[in-house]
């Protein structure tokens, strides 16, 4: 309603692009786009992002990513790739917004909860070490003690590593800024308060499996708070921070991949060594 309807690159075009920046050096390419699984459907009648997924994966890029997926266009053939392309890093932003099937409908989210738990037993059972996140609303028009709960439910059942959480805003444009709520502001602000804390242990205890793994990281630059500490993602998308050995500096490893011995973890981040070759 807000963004008008999509629009798709041709194919052809995205995979030419993707060529030239490998050939250029870059390590990572993340695939964007409001969402990637319907790609295609206007161009080809169809949705063919598993077709842009296997033509970049084949430029040789190190790394692939891609955001925002909907769940009711995610299909088996892309999820398949998770088991297949070597280079699709082995993390997946899965927004749910709620775990309520009323409140999925009253956004036009056209899926259901169960749907969705469908969706993410597939995926780990392709990939059963990868990382998922999501997006969560609270507090959309309407939404009960039994809604909020059902979504409280479904995040402590998939357990993430990562949920965008958010008190819902009234958008200019949209039907639900048209729909009338008198939940009070403290109840809403109570269930978000309650969920926030969920995800913060779910993701406490997802990076508690990397302790003792070597990851590789992309560096990114040095860490906000030491200039002798590297800061990057590792293919989990997880922040990792490792203090710089003696003689390397921090403009000499940015934009490389670097091998970090995980020593701790934390809800938000791991922390390690980095390990020379």
């Amino acid at each position: 309603y807000v963004r008008g309807r999509e629009r798709s690159r041709a194919l052809e075009d995205v995979v030419e692009e993707a060529r030239g920046l490998v050939a250029d050096g870059v390590k990572e390419i993340t695939l964007l786009g409001q969402n990637v699984n319907s790609y295609g459907r206007d161009l080809y009648g169809e949705p063919r992002f598993a077709d842009v997924l296997r033509g970049v994966s084949e430029t040789g890029v190190e790394r692939l990513r891609f955001a925002t997926s909907h769940p009711k266009d995610l299909t088996r053939e892309v999820i398949e790739l998770y088991g297949s392309l070597d280079n699709l890093m082995p993390s997946l932003h899965l927004p749910v917004q709620s775990g309520s099937d009323a409140i999925l409908k009253a956004m036009n989210r056209r899926y259901t909860a169960e749907h969705y738990l469908g969706l993410i037993e597939e995926v780990r059972k392709v990939n059963p070490d990868i990382s998922l996140s999501t997006d969560i609303i609270v507090g959309f028009p309407g939404e009960t003690e039994e809604d909020f709960q059902a979504t409280y439910d479904l995040v402590e059942r998939v357990g993430y590593s990562q949920v965008f959480t958010f008190i819902y805003s009234r958008r200019e444009g949209t039907p639900a800024a048209s729909m009338q709520d008198d939940t009070p502001h403290e109840v809403i602000q109570r269930r978000f308060d309650s969920l926030v804390d969920l995800v913060q242990e779910n993701a406490f205890v997802q990076n508690q499996r990397f302790v003792g793994r070597t990851v590789d990281v992309l560096v990114e630059g040095a860490s906000k708070r030491d200039e002798r500490v590297l800061a990057g993602h590792s293919p989990h998308n997880i922040t990792v921070h490792a203090p710089l050995p003696e003689g390397v500096r921090i403009d000499d490893i940015v934009g490389t991949v670097v091998p970090v011995r995980i020593d701790a973890a934390k809800a938000w981040y791991l922390s390690g060594a980095m390990l020379r070759d």
